[in-house]
């Protein structure tokens, strides 16, 4: 039995989680091309001077392009994931869920410890509103996970075999 029936946000509303683990792929392809848009330009010595932004203490020379090279790895990975979730949810293959949710699973892990680390790091008052903005968003990627969490339970169901004994 799934966890949820619909799966909606702010930006989207669909009345099974079917359609909605389609859109979540769609927002997790979209995503990381931004990520990887914003970290290409702080490699090359764009700006990164503002305490809540995620590369503010890296050393453009060194620290940044090792960093910067992982995110971009992680962000290509999630990219692929995400098609493979949109053919495992097409042919209803279950093995093609789960690179995606151990990828969405380090995403909110890493927005967990990032809003702790903008906290502790900086207590300002306007770090605090930093991390809450964070949690938010970490809250509906974990929505999003629920949703895809629940088009696997729908498949896993319509895959198990139902023995029926029938007796004379």
């Amino acid at each position: 039995m799934p966890s949820i029936s619909t799966c909606w946000s702010p930006c989207f509303w669909h009345m099974n989680v079917r359609e909605g683990t389609f859109a979540v792929a769609f927002y997790t392809t979209f995503f990381p091309i931004v990520i990887i848009a914003y970290t290409a330009y702080v490699m090359r010595g764009g700006d990164s001077a503002q305490f809540y932004l995620p590369y503010f203490e890296a050393d453009v020379k060194d620290t940044m392009q090792s960093v910067g090279a992982i995110a971009i790895l992680f962000c290509l990975m999630f990219i692929i994931c995400s098609f493979m979730l949109v053919q495992g949810v097409r042919k209803e293959y279950r093995g093609l869920f789960f690179p995606w949710m151990i990828c969405m699973t380090l995403v909110v892990l890493f927005q967990a410890v990032y809003g702790l680390w903008i906290i502790i790091g900086y207590y300002i008052l306007w770090n605090v509103f930093v991390s809450i903005v964070n949690w938010i968003w970490m809250a509906a990627n974990m929505y999003f996970f629920m949703c895809v969490w629940s088009q696997y339970e729908i498949v896993t169901e319509l895959q198990a075999r139902h023995i029926e004994l029938l007796y004379p």
